[in-house]
């Protein structure tokens, strides 16, 4: 009995262990094509202050 549940936790330890291993190898490369021209993390415009036209029509 003894071996089969450290068989079980021996499995779940090393499923533990490659996943994560897995999230946190990242999917990231060296290419630079991947690189993007706008940031992900920048406001778009509508996020951010009044929006132009509602102002400029007073």
């Amino acid at each position: 009995m003894r071996s089969f549940t450290r068989a079980i936790l021996s499995f779940f330890a090393i499923l533990f262990a490659g996943l994560a291993l897995g999230l946190t190898a990242g999917c990231i490369g060296p290419d630079p094509e991947n690189k993007s021209a706008r940031p992900w993390n920048t406001p778009r415009p509508w996020e951010h202050g009044i929006p132009g036209s509602i102002s400029e029509r007073r």
